[in-house]
């Protein structure tokens, strides 16, 4: 009779959590989500999680670049955004690489890869890339 107590007791309790885990949200909105927490909202443009959420892919709007600033001060500017981002949505989902792309009026201005490996990132030729 306890153990049939303590095995309802168990049921009941995982219920919940197995309720909850169904209604995640999608991994391309926690990306997102991720990614606008540092940016800002509204300044991703896409996000595409692909291989079985083992890579992710996304875009966004560059916060940080100015027109007014060096071309040096504009790619660490860039860097800094990209580490903070791709290392949001890499410390939750956890996927094998993360390829990013920053745009600048719609075009690219920095491009690159974040993995658990390491971080690279190549800028357009404005940028000196």
């Amino acid at each position: 009779m306890v153990r049939l107590a303590l095995l309802a007791a168990v049921v009941l309790a995982a219920a919940p959590l197995a309720a909850a885990q169904e209604h995640l949200p999608p991994p391309e909105l926690i990306a997102r989500n991720l990614a606008e927490n540092v940016l800002g909202e509204g300044t991703v443009r896409a996000v595409r999680v692909v291989s079985g959420g083992r890579h992710i892919v996304i875009a966004w709007d560059a916060v940080l670049y100015r027109p007014t600033h060096t071309r040096a001060k504009n790619r660490e500017q860039l860097r800094g955004e990209a580490e903070l981002a791709t290392g949001a949505v890499m410390g939750v989902l956890k996927p094998q690489v993360i390829r990013f792309t920053i745009l600048l009026k719609d075009r690219p201005v920095a491009q690159g890869t974040r993995s658990p490996e390491g971080f690279t990132i190549t800028y357009a030729k404005e940028l000196d890339g």
